[in-house]
């Protein structure tokens, strides 16, 4: 087998399918949307050549507007929440030996979860006629003057439906970090142990350094996951109320294809790609001055 692998035209073989796959699965809406996003077209009518009047749009219209600061509101509390809180129960998992099993695995169940179950359950966590879970709890702490609707309410809807988007991937990104921590050779633990070394300083000066890597594809997944978030949210508030929970590609999906302004609509698409391509450049450029640093 690996003398197989070891010739390009095997190589080429297998990876075709997945490239052929990936072109017509993404490379190929990506150029269609850049096309449509110069022209003003409905669906059904004659496409008109707008040239960038749609992208110039963008930056004036205070719905698209409002829809990228939530999204980086959201973006902000799931990083949080799925990374720095994923990376502590990773870390945590590494040093306890009773429970692990059973904490991995009911800390990674939500991932396994479809969108619909995850936002519809949580939904009903937050209700409050009947109360939900949230709201039971707040009155069995007598805290009932914070009961509220909490994905209702224009102050907390968009921290609601960021919880539930944390919920859905944490148990990802703790797997993630937690393979990256345990692949860092016993021997090198050991002996920084036996040298006097404390738990944060072997944390810090030797597991950290060694998954940097690990580290920045974490973040690329999980900011890129964020920047294009649609299914909880939309399934959850359909971006209220008002447009509270309005986020860039909800946004997108309700001005093509509930508006029918399919041209503008691909313009915020293209807004998306565009922005996700920046901030992957940008994160793998700070991992990599990171790794310079720890090196």
């Amino acid at each position: 087998m690996d003398k197989a692998l070891s010739k390009k035209k095997w190589i080429i073989l297998f990876l075709t399918p997945a490239l052929l796959l990936y072109t017509f699965t993404v490379f190929v809406p990506i150029i269609w949307s850049s096309v449509y996003s110069l022209f003003s077209w409905n669906g059904i009518s004659a496409m008109k050549f707008a040239g960038l009047s749609n992208y110039s749009k963008l930056f004036s219209d205070s719905y698209f507007i409002q829809s990228f600061k939530n999204n980086l509101v959201f973006v902000v509390i799931n990083v949080i929440g799925q990374l720095f809180v994923g990376a502590f129960v990773a870390v945590l998992l590494c040093y306890i030996t009773k429970g692990r099993e059973l904490l991995k695995t009911l800390y990674f169940a939500p991932v396994v979860l479809s969108c619909v179950a995850v936002a519809k359950i949580w939904s009903k966590f937050y209700g409050i006629d009947p109360d939900g879970v949230v709201n039971a709890i707040l009155g069995f702490l007598h805290l009932g003057e914070l009961r509220r609707a909490w994905i209702g309410n224009m102050d907390t809807a968009l921290v609601g439906v960021s919880v539930i988007e944390c919920y859905w991937h944490m148990g990802l990104f703790m797997a993630i970090i937690y393979s990256g921590l345990i692949s860092v050779s016993n021997d090198v633990i050991e002996s920084a142990t036996l040298d006097g070394a404390s738990v944060w300083k072997i944390f810090w000066k030797i597991r950290l350094p060694l998954i940097v890597d690990v580290l920045t594809i974490a973040f690329v997944m999980c900011i890129n996951g964020c920047l294009k978030a649609f299914d909880v949210t939309f399934l959850a508030t359909s971006g209220g109320p008002g447009h509270a929970t309005e986020l860039v590609a909800t946004y997108m999906y309700k001005t093509a294809f509930t508006s029918a302004k399919y041209g503008y609509g691909s313009a915020v698409a293209m807004f998306l790609v565009i922005e996700s391509i920046v901030a992957v450049a940008l994160i793998r450029k700070v991992g990599d001055m990171a790794n310079k640093i720890m090196d």
